[in-house]
């Protein structure tokens, strides 16, 4: 084979060799495809965990306020979103065991969150808490944050269903709404009864505040008396226990 013949014998192999045929394109695109919806899927387990961790929490915090809670009426709806909290939980952590089985690290979270609760500088939290007086004042406080954290539990699981509409999986949407519909409801009977707790809670707190205050006024009064008090006279610096026996000795002695 002369010169020539030869370099085309080259130039051929190459073209043979960098070939992209419709068939290359579409099987390196699904490949693409696969990994970015894996990727994604990934990524929605984590926000799943991330609303785990928030139920963890908040089962936790729903156990306290039934305890510290001083309305019956709360008490027994608390009760009731604590059972609802649970069911949130498993619903959850099915979720993720069949979107992520086979896949290592991607298991339901025991991990508790850090719930949304407003909080003060620490000076203003400080004079807070010395000034409540009452369980009563307590309660009024937490049930604020009550709604905070349902609020926020709303928030999430209505981000989490868009997630899973666009990426198509869509058997986890029904799971998802259903504890959305129990969040919404907590929130909307907090909403609603807000006004009424205040109501019952607030003749506590104003009576509490109203027996400090005299408690601290007596204090106050008590501690005056109890000073020992002297007078001295000012032209011979003798001393006396009391105006009266000041005024006597000026009267005798100088005047």
């Amino acid at each position: 084979m002369d010169s020539v013949g030869k370099e085309r014998d080259r130039i051929d192999r190459r073209r043979k060799q960098v070939t992209i045929t419709p068939t290359v394109i579409a099987n390196n695109s699904l490949h693409m495809k696969r990994e970015m919806r894996q990727d994604l899927r990934d990524k929605f387990i984590l926000y799943l965990n991330s609303a785990l961790a928030m139920e963890n929490a908040a089962l936790e915090r729903v156990q306290r306020r039934i305890e510290q809670t001083v309305l019956e009426d709360v008490k027994q709806q608390l009760q009731r979103h604590l059972e609802e909290t649970r069911q949130h939980q498993d619903r959850l952590r099915r979720i993720i065991m069949n979107i992520g089985a086979g896949l290592a690290g991607l298991n339901p979270t025991e991990e508790k969150g850090q719930l949304p609760i407003a909080t003060p500088p620490r000076s203003i939290i400080d004079k807070i808490h010395e000034s409540r007086t009452s369980l009563a004042e307590q309660d009024l406080m937490q049930s604020v944050e009550d709604m905070i954290v349902e609020n926020a539990e709303v928030t999430g699981y209505n981000l989490l269903i868009q997630m899973a509409e666009k990426m198509n999986i869509g058997e986890t949407i029904p799971y998802l709404r259903q504890s959305l519909d129990e969040e919404e409801k907590m929130f909307g009977w907090l909403r609603a009864n807000t006004p009424a707790m205040f109501a019952k809670l607030w003749p506590q707190i104003d009576s509490s505040s109203y027996s400090s205050a005299n408690s601290k006024t007596r204090t106050t009064v008590n501690d005056i008396e109890s000073i020992d008090q002297t007078f001295k006279c000012e032209t011979c610096n003798e001393t006396f226990r009391s105006r009266e026996d000041l005024k006597n000795h000026t009267m005798q002695n100088h005047e």
